[in-house]
């Protein structure tokens, strides 16, 4: 008996130990995934291939005459995937979700623009920034199928394009979904645009709304540490102000005026004089007269 308690108490341990060292190994092995997803890329050269004429020729008509919207549609709804929630930072659920504008800057966007428009047309730019991401999410839809399906050859080409594939994806996500928030925030707090970096992560990643409490909760305070700021560095009410300097009135107390007015008058008896010896020497006639004293 004591012998069998002695092998299952080993066997008990030695599983633990095992399940232990399993979980170390997936995490290790889930962080060097993550670590060598990058470097895949820099230890690889360039791809060079050669795009078959039959193939460029159908996307070239696809992208001059366009795709009937039934194909479009059916093309739209082939895959229908669910995230799974992660209890982490980065979760990832509500990616197929598409955020409209949250309710706190919806409002303040309409006093800035004095508006009275719905929430979907207060800002023609968001309108149509929204309408493309709902295109980029349809993108994602049979990307995403191909990434969790994933069976190349960790080192294939085939794996280098998928992978390739989805960081060129998420880049051009995020980017558009910057460019949606910039341009809702600068009207409204122009100030502030750089809390959309400094606090990307409490930034949602889809979801119902486009901002998200986390971040209209720091952006709030920012903006009221802003403004008491502001208040502390203001000029107090009590500090006298600085007078002007009186400029001398324009009359005969200026000693300028006096100057001037003395300066006048010796020229007009001077020329008076001169009037006087002319008048004396034409016998009383002006010598611009001459020609009337004679006749």
């Amino acid at each position: 008996m004591a012998k069998s308690k002695r092998s299952k108490r080993s066997r008990k341990s030695s599983s633990d130990s095992s399940s232990s060292s399993s979980s170390d190994s997936d995490s290790s092995s889930s962080s060097s995934t993550s670590s060598s997803s990058s470097s895949d890329f820099l230890d690889t050269k360039p791809k060079k291939f050669v795009f078959k004429k039959r193939i460029s020729g159908r996307l070239a008509k696809w992208v001059v005459k366009g795709i009937p919207e039934k194909q479009v549609k059916a093309a739209r709804e082939a895959f229908k995937p669910s995230v799974e929630k992660l209890d982490k930072r980065y979760d990832a659920s509500n990616l197929f979700t598409n955020p409209r504008l949250d309710e706190t800057l919806y409002a303040a966007l309409k006093s800035v623009k004095n508006s009275s428009a719905a929430i979907a047309n207060i800002d023609p730019q968001e309108k149509v920034y929204r309408r493309q991401t709902d295109l980029i999410l349809d993108m994602a839809k049979p990307l995403l199928f191909l990434v969790n399906k994933n069976k190349f050859k960790k080192k294939s080409s085939d794996a280098l394009a998928l992978k390739s594939l989805t960081m060129l994806w998420c880049h051009l996500f995020k980017d558009i979904s910057t460019t949606r928030r910039l341009t809702i925030l600068s009207p409204v707090h122009p100030n502030h645009v750089g809390l959309l970096s400094r606090s990307a992560e409490t930034l949602p990643i889809g979801g119902e709304d486009l901002f998200g409490d986390a971040f209209i909760r720091e952006l709030l305070a920012q903006v009221q540490t802003a403004a008491l700021v502001n208040i502390s560095v203001a000029p107090s009410a009590t500090s006298t102000p600085v007078k002007p300097r009186p400029q001398p009135p324009a009359g005969p107390s200026n000693p300028n005026f006096s100057q001037r007015y003395h300066d006048n008058n010796r020229n007009f008896g001077g020329n008076n004089r001169y009037r006087k010896r002319n008048y004396n020497k034409t016998n009383g006639v002006s010598n611009n007269n001459t020609t009337n004293a004679s006749i």
